[in-house]
């Protein structure tokens, strides 16, 4: 019987790596996606791609990341690798145009200017990033 809890121990153990693995790689994955950069308009861009987030010249939105109090543009990286099953973590961007860069806005002409959708569009893959990083567990 000592046997047997053992084996089931290492499996729990086993599961939980599994887990915390397809977890931490699937947030990673969200936030690499975000802060995939594009050229800004102040940088000659005439177009976007929606789901990549605007660099102009000080590249100040990309460099904004926050994740409990670490920032800059990898902040991300070390947060989630100290993560465990059940942490929770926050992750914003803080320049004050961040929100219009990513929901779009209207000019004081009346023109108005997409949203980025960084964030949204790289959240909304999450399900896709979990699937796929559970895929590799399984193999």
């Amino acid at each position: 019987m000592a046997s047997f809890s053992a084996d089931l121990r290492a499996m729990v153990d086993l599961a939980k790596e599994d887990l915390r693995y397809v977890a931490t790689q699937a947030i990673q994955d969200v936030l690499e996606g975000a802060q995939t950069t594009q050229r800004g308009i102040t940088q000659g861009a005439e177009s976007f791609e929606v789901g990549k987030i605007p660099v102009g010249l000080t590249s100040d939105l990309v460099n904004s990341l926050s994740i409990d109090g670490s920032t800059g543009p990898q902040a991300y990286v070390t947060a989630i690798a100290g993560m465990e099953l059940g942490d929770v973590l926050t992750f914003e961007w803080t320049t004050p145009h961040a929100m219009p860069i990513e929901y779009g806005w209207t000019t004081s002409v009346g023109t108005i200017v997409p949203g980025r959708f960084f964030v949204g569009a790289n959240a909304a893959k999450f399900p896709q990033f979990v699937e796929a990083r559970a895929a590799e567990v399984r193999k």
